[in-house]
């Protein structure tokens, strides 16, 4: 009971380091990256921080034998050498991208850390690989990023070393430095503003500006301490008074330098001020003249339809006028025949109307008629309704239809209505 107890303590422990030690290297990420601008969830991913696992292993007895790497006292440049067994990625070592001295991992070309650093960058480190710089002269390398080897002098400056100390390092690892490492150090000695020649000896000039007045010394007679105090109390007169006016010609000098300026800003301001308003004007007018266009076309559309729609309602007026006309003219015509034919046979509707009902009392059929829209029908006292001219011509009984008393109209019959139209249409003509 009591080792079942103490084992769960130690577990419930364990898992709780574990969750701190896991949280204090995510925050210290996140602060990384906060710092040096790169995604600090990113790098978590990457590293296998989301899901840590505790892996209980047994206690190794043999005690791995540490990597131990013979480092120089200083930097050494390149001279054209490459080690198999090392990494393949060059390294920035203060400028002179040397070869990494840590060991290859397996068959892979590059260490652990350089490994890392290469699958960022499509494979390639950072810096390159040993065999790119192989491939130019010792001077002549730029690596991916466009950025080239200083010189070696520089960095022996750095360190604060000779030549002879370089050679003797480089002798306790079996290297040669190259001569013309040493040989560009002598060549940047030179650099810098380049002496001025002697060629001819010139009289000294005066300083520039306005000349400095004559100092002016008050002559004092009598002893000679008094003319030499006088004398230093001159001179010291006139020089204040020179730097004054010196001082003054400058300040007037610099404000004058000043106004210039201010007054070119001004000007400038002003021409660019004026461009603008100018290209605003033009702007403008250039959509005044648009909008007017389009209103004058709008208008003149505007016009054109009021023409037409004019046009139309003459057109139709007169339209309608010659069917009136020739609508009057027909009728006077058919008003004419008419008077014509009733001259010629005069007849007495009348007459027949009562020889009508005369013949249907004979019948038992009494009619009366009746005058709807301009036309005559004979209604029975059934309600049945005759066509009154085929009784007036033909004298015969032809039924049209029924007649509706509370409505004063015939109700037609389905092709009565046809026919008597036909009928009264043939008797009038």
């Amino acid at each position: 009971m009591s080792e079942s107890l103490s084992l769960y303590i130690s577990s419930e422990l364990e898992r709780q380091m574990m969750n701190c030690a896991k949280d204090l290297a995510q925050r210290a990420i996140m602060a990384c990256g906060c710092q040096y601008n790169f995604d600090g969830t990113e790098a978590i991913r990457l590293l296998g921080l989301e899901n840590v696992k505790v892996s209980r292993q047994k206690a190794i007895v043999e005690k791995r034998a540490k990597e131990v790497i013979a480092r120089t006292a200083f930097p050494l440049p390149y001279n054209g050498e490459f080690n198999v067994s090392n990494c393949w990625a060059l390294r920035q070592n203060n400028g002179l991208y040397t070869q990494c001295q840590s060991s290859r991992k397996g068959e892979n070309s590059f260490c652990k850390a350089c490994q890392l650093l290469a699958d960022k960058n499509d494979g390639i480190p950072e810096y390159g690989t040993i065999q790119q710089r192989q491939a130019v002269g010792i001077f002549e390398y730029v690596d991916p990023k466009g950025r080239k080897p200083v010189t070696y002098t520089k960095v022996m400056k750095k360190y604060k070393v000779s030549e002879e100390q370089v050679l003797a390092e480089a002798g306790k690892f079996n290297m040669e430095i190259n001569v013309d490492h040493f040989v560009v150090a002598e060549a940047e000695s030179k650099r810098g503003r380049p002496s001025v020649k002697k060629e001819k000896v010139s009289e000294p000039k005066g300083p520039k500006g306005r000349p400095k007045k004559t100092k002016k010394v008050l002559e004092i007679v009598g002893d000679d301490e008094e003319d030499l105090f006088a004398a230093m109390v001159a001179d010291a007169v006139s020089e204040a008074s020179d730097e004054e006016e010196e001082k003054a010609s400058k300040k007037k000098a610099s404000e004058e330098a000043k106004a210039a300026k201010e007054a070119q800003r001004l000007k400038e301001k002003a021409e660019k001020e004026a461009k603008l308003a100018a290209e605003k004007a033009e702007k403008e007018a250039k959509l005044a003249a648009e909008k007017e266009a389009k209103k004058k076309a709008l208008e003149e559309e505007k016009a054109e339809k009021e023409a037409k729609k004019k046009a139309l309602e003459e057109e139709k007026a007169a339209k309608k006028a010659a069917l009136e006309e020739e609508k009057a003219a027909k009728k006077a015509a058919l008003e004419a025949k008419k008077v014509e034919k009733d001259t010629k046979k005069p007849k007495k509707p009348a007459a027949a109307a009562s020889a009508a009902k005369e013949d249907d009392e004979e019948e038992g059929i009494r009619v009366d008629t009746k005058k709807v829209d301009g036309k005559k029908y004979l209604v029975s006292t059934t309600g049945i309704v005759y066509d009154y001219n085929q009784w007036k011509h033909h004298q015969e009984q032809v039924v049209i239809g029924k007649w509706n008393e509370s409505q004063q109209k015939v109700e037609f019959n389905e092709t009565s209505d046809s026919e008597d139209e036909e009928s009264a249409d043939e008797y009038e003509a």
